[in-house]
């Protein structure tokens, strides 16, 4: 099978076996150093990239799901702009995930932080079905709940949820501000 996507900013043509996960196009055909699939399948969430802008798992992915799709690992992510919000929150909580989740857990609350600064819509996560925002008394209030359901992809128990919060928040703080100064 024939599949146009852009993976990392280039556009490709890939011609893959229609149900190949992703994860194994990026490894075997890409050579994608910081996909990591040790559970083949079975939903650990080290092989998490940003399809379309959101959190996915890469081992789950068949190739015919990726028509048209921009996808982004964190080899090219951590290249950003927007890496350097996390990584700063990251030193300013004293907390980093382990070298084993690093890069999945850094893109799922890069997945979390587009949603929470994207003011043109409310959304729910694909993968979880809750919204990240809940209007409440005309302010925007974070959905601590659906937050952590999304931060649950990856089940790597290196840090604590109420942790993974907090460089959330932080982070958050630091896109806002950058949002501030371009207005």
């Amino acid at each position: 099978m024939k599949i146009e996507c852009n993976i990392d900013g280039k556009a490709l043509s890939l011609s893959v076996n229609s149900n190949k996960p992703l994860s194994l196009i990026l490894m075997e055909d890409l050579g994608n150093k910081t996909i990591t699939s040790h559970c083949k399948g079975n939903a650990c969430g080290n092989c998490i990239v940003l399809i379309n802008d959101e959190a996915a798992l890469s081992c789950v992915i068949p190739a015919f799901r990726l028509k048209d799709a921009t996808i982004k690992t964190f080899e090219s992510y951590q290249k950003t702009r927007q890496y350097r919000d996390i990584e700063r929150a990251y030193q300013a909580t004293g907390n980093t995930p382990c070298p084993n989740c690093f890069a999945s857990k850094t893109l799922i609350i890069e997945s979390v932080l587009r949603e929470l600064t994207n003011n043109t819509r409310t959304k729910t996560f694909s993968s979880t079905n809750l919204p990240i925002r809940a209007e409440h008394n005309d302010e925007e209030k974070l959905d601590k709940k659906a937050i952590i359901q999304e931060l649950s992809l990856n089940t790597c128990q290196c840090m604590d949820m109420s942790e993974m919060l907090q460089i959330v928040e932080i982070a958050l703080t630091y896109r806002r501000r950058k949002r501030v100064r371009r207005n």
